[in-house]
């Protein structure tokens, strides 16, 4: 063989060689092996699924200018401090890591006072012309029940996130509403209930009323949040609220009065994300 036809098969050897390698480089590459018997899985996308939304729920303590229901006292002449307290749920949305929202509906502790109000000179005997023949000291007894609800929506702002510790501050406005029950009975000083012996005349002290109150309620908050674990928060802050009025009636001349009831309250609950 000459050295000429010696190249040329080599040449030919070598380009059919790197052909068959060729082919079984990508035949490997198309065909799977399962997972298992030692082979390795090929790892799968990582996939986070967060939703944003979140539930809550607090306990609050609170000390609020209300109107004063105490002995010789009428129902709204004067200021007092009421502690009270109250328990809210809701939920919310995380827009970002700054800014958030949610709906809150907060039943507070129910006010409930009995009081001694009032005595006066009362009628007790009048003849038939008209004309009194009898006198005695009256006394009146206020009692008053309130329930209270309020429903607020709510933005906050979270200032920052350290070591798990994230300070916000916030607002809110919604709409506050109340059952209100007073009455107002009155006893003669024997203590029997107040009645006039008369002939065609009748007086009577007594009265009583319920209404529902619906009223505009606004609140500033500000407070920290914890981190428990990964999806639960520890809420703790303050918050001031506006309540609107409250309104009853006179224990002793039985005329309409209201007062504002402004609220300072310290709150505690748990946020949970739902992821």
């Amino acid at each position: 063989m000459s050295s000429k036809n010696f190249v040329r098969n080599m040449v030919w050897a070598a380009a059919v060689a790197g052909l068959v390698s060729f082919v079984e480089r990508s035949a490997a590459a198309d065909y799977w092996v399962p997972p298992g018997d030692g082979v390795p899985a090929l790892p799968d996308d990582e996939v986070q699924f967060a939703s944003n939304w979140y539930v809550r729920g607090d306990l609050a303590y609170a000390q609020e200018s209300f109107p004063k229901i105490a002995p010789d006292s009428t129902f709204g002449a004067s200021q007092s401090v009421l502690n009270s307290y109250s328990a809210g749920v809701g939920g919310g949305y995380k827009i970002n890591d700054w800014f958030r929202t949610d709906l809150i509906l907060d039943y507070r502790s129910k006010v409930q006072a009995a009081a001694i109000g009032p005595s006066i000179r009362c009628i007790t005997a009048v003849d038939a012309s008209g004309n009194v023949t009898a006198t005695d000291i009256c006394t009146s007894h206020l009692n008053t029940e309130i329930h209270r609800w309020d429903l607020l929506a709510n933005g906050y702002v979270d200032l920052a996130t350290w070591g798990g510790f994230t300070p916000y501050i916030g607002a809110g406005a919604g709409v506050t509403w109340s059952r209100n029950w007073q009455s107002d009975t009155w006893t003669m000083s024997n203590g029997l209930p107040y009645q006039v012996s008369t002939n065609g005349f009748f007086f009577d002290f007594d009265r009583s009323q319920t209404r529902m109150h619906y009223q505009f309620a606004w609140a500033l908050m500000a407070g920290v949040a914890i981190a428990m674990t990964d999806h639960a928060q520890l809420d703790v802050g303050y918050r001031f609220l506006d309540l609107g009025t409250v309104s009853g009636f006179s224990g002793l001349t039985g005329t309409s009065v209201s007062q504002r009831v402004f609220v300072n309250e310290l709150r505690a609950g748990v946020r949970y994300m739902i992821d």
